[in-house]
This record gives structure tokens, C-alpha cells and sequence, in this order.
């Protein structure tokens, strides 16, 4: 845990009765960390993905491979040579592989009990779907920009899910290659001014997400640009003076410098938010009754 006091975890906390019913919470790639798949490893960012496609689907076997050959190649320009070389069902059932997990981390069980009013990731993986099997509240998966459905919490993941991996593209269909990303731009802006209504009462909490992608990013951006009426937070673990500074003035976001599981089990000791039997100090009896993996 970290020791040392963070002003802006301060001020969210002290705002957390405002704020609880305006939640929104997006979660990038940094939300994942930690995570083990099926087979014991750990999920891949998109560096070691890019490396891991195509040296599993691009070269032939027994080739050498040096990651440094790709040079600055994209992750999606990668799996779109690899798409031509495979085609897509190949591509789908090696992400299947790699990203699928039986249990969540700790905090995905824990994040109901932020009662978001809506979630959004970038990530493929089921991890906060696994968390909230262990949550009354029903989750909603929308992977387009249909409507909601009523009364269930909606989680929305405009880059697909696992479940539906074979899916096309825009019905839970996974989006890696340039052109997928390409056919989604229309319905990330639709998914996120769904996700966010009433955008002037919302309070984003951004976990794990870097603003890498200029897709999703750009209009993230744009929407936190024109309505700024109440504090947006960004959660992942920096203690740097200008990174914090560049996200206040830049973004109009504050950075709180906590991981993903040190935020919530410092929020719930101040809030007392999780039951008893969920609270981080339950972890490793959590973990023996397969509820969650370490």
C-alpha cells in the first residue's frame, strides 16, 4: 500500500457523497494488471501482443524472431498483415487464448460497490464480468451502441468481448486490426455520450488508461473539454509532479497516484463500502475458496 497522502484521493473522498450517484467508471489496460489467464500467464500489453501474434501467426515455425524487426509497427498494423496472411478466426481464437481468465483480481469484486451508474473498458478480457458474478446488481454487456437495457448496470466494450470474439465487429467482435478501428469510430462517440449522459453531472473515474488510443482517447478528450462541471479523476500509480500537473491543466483530470487495488481498499477503510467478507483483508481466504486469483 502506499504510504504517503495524495490531496486529490483526498478531495475524491471528500466529495464521495456528492458523487456516488454520478459515477461513471472507464477502465484501460492498467485495470487488468496482475491478471492471469487460464494457463498461468499474465495478460500481454499491447507491445508484447503485437510480438506474440506475429510470432505465432506471421513467421513460420522454427523462424527467429527479434521484436526490434517490427521497429515502430503498431499492434494494428501488425495483426492486419497477420489478418491477410490467417484471416480473422485464427486471430480471434489466439486473443481467446491469451486473455481468458477463470476468476477476477481482487478489486474487480470489488468494484460494484462503487455502484458506477455505468462502466466503460477498452479491454478485452471478462475480468470485471467475473467480478460482478459476486455482486446482486445484473450487468448489462453492450458492445455497439444500442440502447440499454433498464435497470441493470451497463458495462460498455467498444474494442469486444471474449464471449463474443466471432463475432463481427460491432456485435462483440474483437477490435485489433486498423480496419476494425476504422469501422468503430461512429459507435465509440455514441457508446461514450451514452455512457456519459448528463455529461455536465457526471464524475468520470478513469482506472488504468493511458490515452494512447486516439480513438476512444480523441473523444474522451473532446467530451471532458466541453463539459467540465464536475472533478474527473485518473487513477494509476505515478508520483510525478509534471505528469499531475500536465493531466489537471491538459485533461482537466486529477491524477491520484494509487494502483487499482490500493484505491479501493484505501477507499473502502475510509468509507467502509465492501462487506465483511469482501474487504481486502480477505484476500488470501478469498483466493482459497476460488473466488478470485492473486
Amino acid at each position: 500500500m502506499a504510504a504517503s497522502s495524495d490531496d486529490n484521493f483526498e478531495e475524491f473522498v471528500s466529495n464521495w457523497s456528492l458523487f456516488k450517484g454520478r459515477l461513471v467508471v472507464f477502465l484501460g489496460a492498467g485495470a487488468s494488471i496482475g491478471a492471469r489467464n487460464r494457463d498461468g500467464r499474465p495478460l500481454l500489453n499491447a507491445y508484447e501482443l503485437r510480438n506474440e501474434l506475429w510470432r505465432m501467426l506471421k513467421l513460420d515455425a522454427g523462424a527467429s524472431f527479434d521484436p526490434a524487426d517490427l521497429r515502430l509497427m503498431s499492434l494494428e498494423h501488425a495483426a492486419a498483415i497477420i489478418e491477410a496472411k490467417t484471416g480473422r478466426t485464427i486471430i480471434s481464437e489466439n486473443l481467446i487464448e491469451l486473455f481468458k481468465c477463470d476468476r477476477p483480481l481482487w478489486q474487480h469484486i470489488a468494484l460494484p460497490y462503487l455502484t458506477p451508474r455505468s462502466l466503460f473498458t477498452t479491454n478485452y478480457d471478462e475480468l470485471i464480468e467475473l467480478g460482478y458474478k459476486h455482486h446482486e446488481d445484473q450487468l448489462d454487456v453492450i458492445c455497439n451502441d444500442r440502447a440499454p437495457v433498464k435497470g441493470e448496470t451497463v458495462l460498455y466494450k467498444p474494442h469486444g468481448s471474449l464471449t463474443h470474439a466471432n463475432q463481427p465487429i460491432g456485435h462483440g467482435g474483437l477490435v485489433i486490426t486498423q480496419f476494425d478501428y476504422l469501422e468503430m469510430i461512429s459507435d465509440y462517440r455514441k457508446m461514450l455520450r451514452r455512457a456519459m449522459t448528463d455529461f455536465g453531472g457526471t464524475c468520470v473515474l478513469i482506472i488504468g488508461y493511458s490515452f494512447g488510443d486516439m480513438d476512444v482517447g480523441a473523444e474522451l478528450y473532446r467530451i471532458r473539454k466541453e463539459h467540465g462541471g464536475i472533478p474527473w479523476y485518473a487513477v494509476f500509480p505515478r508520483n510525478d509532479i509534471s505528469v499531475k500537473k500536465m493531466y489537471s491543466k491538459r485533461f482537466g483530470i486529477e491524477q491520484i497516484n494509487l494502483t487499482f487495488e490500493e484505491f479501493l481498499s484505501k477507499l473502502d477503510s475510509r468509507l467502509n463500502l465492501l462487506p465483511v467478507e469482501k474487504k481486502h483483508d480477505k484476500i488470501s481466504k478469498l483466493h482459497a475458496e476460488k473466488i478470485i486469483q492473486i
